[in-house]
């Protein structure tokens, strides 16, 4: 797939319509629960966005993977690197399939850094290789193709008719193998089969501890409650998923298993002290760092008696610069949890949530409520001064980086569709049990 250079920047006009799936208000039931942690952002119309939009800029075209960097970029390419976009439902309800007029335009004026497809949009295996396509076309810079994968209950590409794909255990059964080297094993056949479809990012795995055993948003996705061996489980399904040529993904940051309410419907936090996640929630991701993490999502998770009050760690100075960055020394990409999830939407609209998550250390934005919004928030601070430019041209060295390091420059072939539930597979995964 070759990707077209864009001329100019269009004046960021959104089209696409307000799903009812928008929400984190609505309580989903256990087996949708996971489903709708991440939810498509509201969207004005082109009549009712033109008269806010930004006017049209230039844009230098990068003409290689070589030549490309922040400099050499518009303000406006810059922040739509910060964003990643999911479009799940259109504006009758109907999944989004393919890519149509309203997508189309949304990724030509955003630009985002990265796409995320959920169940909706998976039907069958050239549909979603279609539908990537299409995407990637609209971008002038290759986005990160995202899904989530884990195991157990959250797996998008499941088996279907139409679709052969291996069935992924939860993380909690791999682990209690006791087999580190199966657990590795278990992450080059997540890569392996998602990459049949296009998609070179994971949002696996979790390396959450579960120390309240009543967290039933966590449950079965951790590892376990001991924080050594989500580390040492985590980190090999990790460097299995990076050995297929997909980008894992470390979540959530500093750690959910110890919450005894869900983030995606508001408010949640952990009462651990400073010196009690450093025994526990963060240990996990310490040794991830260690083993060459390359992107770590924070998560909305309150720590009053680390922070001193309620900003979900999201939106967190001290959780994301200074305890992330500083004290873990991790100097990759580092992602919010999805922007439309209740903890963020009943106490920050949607512009103030974009400011916050990058003055607080954010490189990408992952599903912003209202995407018009938060774009034009966040270029109007750094037009006013409120962020410096050389902080978003961290960021988006940082993101640049992390695709030349994956070669997303240069178009891929899929993986063969015989590795869908392959005997090898098979094999592999029955001895889980």
């Amino acid at each position: 797939m070759a990707y077209s250079l864009k001329k100019s920047v269009s004046a960021l006009l959104i089209l696409l319509l307000a799903s009812a799936m928008t929400g984190c208000d609505v309580m989903p039931s256990a087996s949708s629960a996971e489903e709708n942690r991440r939810v498509s952002p509201p969207v004005s119309s082109a009549a009712e966005s033109s008269a806010a939009a930004p006017a049209p800029q230039s844009s230098q075209p990068v003409s290689s993977e070589e030549t490309i960097r922040a400099e050499s970029m518009t303000l406006e390419q810059k922040i739509g690197q910060m964003f990643f976009l999911s479009f799940r439902k259109g504006s009758s309800g109907e999944p989004i399939l393919a890519c149509d007029e309203s997508v189309s335009q949304t990724l030509r004026n955003v630009q985002p850094g990265g796409i995320i497809l959920f169940g909706e949009n998976i039907r069958t295996i050239e549909q979603v290789r279609s539908l990537i396509g299409e995407m990637q076309s609209e971008c002038s810079i290759p986005p990160f193709i995202g899904v989530d994968q884990e195991g157990g209950s959250v797996q998008r590409v499941t088996k279907t008719e139409q679709i052969p794909a291996s069935v992924i255990p939860p993380m909690r059964s791999a682990a209690r193998t006791g087999n580190l080297p199966l657990a590795r094993r278990v992450g080059s056949v997540i890569a392996e089969e998602l990459s049949v479809f296009g998609f070179n990012l994971d949002f696996a795995p979790d390396c959450d501890v579960l120390t309240n055993p009543k967290n039933s948003s966590i449950g079965t996705r951790a590892f376990s409650d001991d924080a050594q061996t989500v580390a040492a489980f985590s980190t090999a399904v990790a460097e299995g998923i990076r050995s297929g040529g997909i980008i894992p993904v470390c979540k959530h940051f500093p750690g959910l298993g110890g919450a005894s309410a869900d983030t995606h419907k508001g408010y949640s936090e952990v009462l651990q002290s400073l010196d009690g996640l450093r025994k526990t929630e963060l240990v996990p991701f310490r040794a991830q760092i260690d083993a060459g993490a390359e992107m770590i999502m924070v998560g909305h998770i309150s720590l009053p008696n680390v922070t001193g009050d309620g900003t979900p760690a999201s939106l967190s100075p001290v959780v994301i610069t200074g305890l992330l960055r500083e004290e873990l020394g991790f100097d990759g990409v580092v992602i919010t949890d999805s922007l439309s999830m209740g903890a963020i939407t009943q106490d920050y609209p949607s512009g103030r949530a974009a400011v916050l998550a990058v003055k607080a250390g954010a490189d990408m934005l992952l599903i912003p409520e209202d995407i018009t919004t938060a774009f034009q928030a966040l270029l109007k601070s750094v037009k006013s001064g409120e962020i410096p430019e050389s902080r978003i041209d961290a960021s988006v060295a940082r993101i640049l980086a992390l695709k030349k390091k994956y070669h997303l420059f240069t178009p891929r072939q899929p993986g063969d569709v015989s590795l869908l539930g392959s005997e090898e597979h098979s094999a592999i995964l029955r001895q889980i049990g």
